[in-house]
């Protein structure tokens, strides 16, 4: 079955679509409810700093694309998008032992996206617009009907 591809502005308004975009690849795919479930997630907290956070200097957001594709057990979407280049690895450890009170707002994304993934690799653009910013996400899961995965592996950043 080809890959399945989107490109949409990267805007809150567009949200709905994009994740909507991702329902539609699980069912295409097949894909388990705890699969589908991880996927939407990690996707949804991706699209949100692209959104957020990529296009943030912007006067007009720009595009983002998502690209989907199962190989094998594993459901493979890439986001790419020509927001400010941010790197994975940036990002700062979340505060998980803080009593929710005193937490700042914010800055589980990535935690969760690292928790729920199987592996993710990040590729930044040039500052031209020339080549895109390039996030993958691995989900392993199962087809409906298959037995249950067991959950992540809790892949690293490439």
């Amino acid at each position: 079955m080809p890959a399945m591809t989107m490109t949409k502005p990267a805007t809150k308004a567009q949200l709905a679509v994009f994740l909507g975009f991702v329902d539609l690849i699980s069912e295409r795919y097949g894909l388990d409810r705890d699969h589908a479930h991880r996927l939407k997630l990690v996707l949804e907290e991706a699209i949100v700093n692209v959104v957020e956070h990529g296009y943030a200097t912007r006067h007009e957001p720009g595009d983002l694309t998502l690209t989907a594709d199962v190989e094998g057990d594993e459901a493979v979407v890439t986001l790419q998008d020509h927001g400010t280049p941010f790197g994975p690895d940036d990002a700062p450890p979340p505060d998980l032992d803080s009593d929710w009170d005193l937490r700042r707002v914010g800055g589980l994304g990535w935690h969760l996206i690292r928790e729920l993934t199987d592996a993710v690799a990040y590729h930044p653009g040039d500052a031209g617009g020339g080549r895109p910013n390039s996030l993958t996400l691995r989900v392993r899961g199962g087809h409906q009907g298959a037995a249950e995965s067991g959950g992540a592996s809790r892949g690293g950043v490439a």
